[in-house]
């Protein structure tokens, strides 16, 4: 059986608890609960500038629910009634009575813990609840494109491309300058190997965990199909991009595919059979909102 007083904790209030044990069907307070407000209520109500009070009263699902709801706000005015007394000036700012409908699913269940009336004495108003932060999802979906650069070799290989990477899930977007060295190789007896290239399309790209975008920061290879471009006209050259340390604090992070494929732009690309290079992709801009290319 429920205790006629039952303190309620993990409030800003000044004092709260809930009477329990009404007796069924009726609405006078019981000697426990005329102690409990004579006494403590009381005199933390006289204790204060214009104390704020909360009522909330319940009835046991035994019954009809219209009869309930009347029968829990009667109980709020009898508890009402003796607060009045404390004090000349008593705020009862929240006074709601609330039948059956908080009082579990069985209908038989007369518990005087139902039968009840929750009091809360606050010293002024009660905060406003806190507002919930935004749950932020876990980011696995990215999007990359180059944005412009270029190569050149001989037989060396030397890459400068920037890159642009979007956080889909969150909407931000950071660029990237990818600097490496490595070999190409080129058609022989036509001069100039090397290729130019402006902004391309996006190409979608997701990691095996949660990522950040600083996190592509990191050490990295550039491929190039073998190809030919010039100006908006190309056969082949597709960039493709493994970004080879990702981490966080447990491990490794890998992207999926493992080698992202990137079409370039216009440019200019000689004949060649491709090439490949190792270097940096270091993040040169803030993260910042993503609104479109």
């Amino acid at each position: 059986m429920a205790e006629d007083i039952q303190r309620i904790t993990g409030t800003s209030a000044k004092i709260a608890a809930r009477l329990c044990n009404f007796t069924t069907g009726q609405a006078d307070l019981l000697p426990a609960h005329i102690d409990f407000l004579d006494k403590e209520v009381a005199a933390v109500i006289r204790g204060m500038q214009g104390p704020w009070v909360d009522l909330f009263g319940y009835a046991s699902r035994v019954g009809d629910a219209a009869f309930n709801m009347a029968l829990s706000e009667r109980r709020i005015n009898a508890v009402k009634q003796r607060i009045s007394r404390y004090a000349s000036q008593v705020n009862f700012q929240i006074q709601k009575g609330l039948g059956e409908t908080e009082s579990g699913p069985n209908e038989r269940d007369n518990s005087g813990y139902w039968r009840a009336v929750d009091v809360y004495v606050y010293a002024h108003k009660p905060p406003p609840p806190k507002p919930v932060p935004p749950v932020v999802t876990a980011a696995t979906e990215f999007e990359i494109r180059v944005v412009g650069g270029g190569s050149a070799s001989i037989i060396a290989q030397a890459d400068n491309y920037f890159f642009q990477i979007v956080d889909l899930v969150r909407r931000k977007t950071a660029f990237f300058l990818y600097t490496g060295g490595g070999i190409g190789v080129s058609i022989p007896k036509i001069p100039g190997p090397g290729s130019v290239t402006k902004a391309g399309p996006p190409s979608k790209f997701r990691t095996t965990r949660p990522a950040e975008l600083y996190m592509f920061n990191s050490t990295a290879s550039l491929f190039q199909d073998p190809g030919a471009t010039f100006g908006p006209y190309s056969v082949g050259g597709a960039l493709r991009l493994s970004i080879k340390e990702i981490y966080d604090s447990s491990s490794f992070i890998f992207t999926k595919p493992d080698i992202i494929p990137i079409e370039g732009g216009p440019g200019i690309q000689m004949p060649g059979l491709g090439s490949v290079s190792e270097g940096v992709l270091a993040l040169v801009s803030d993260v910042f909102p993503f609104t479109g290319y």
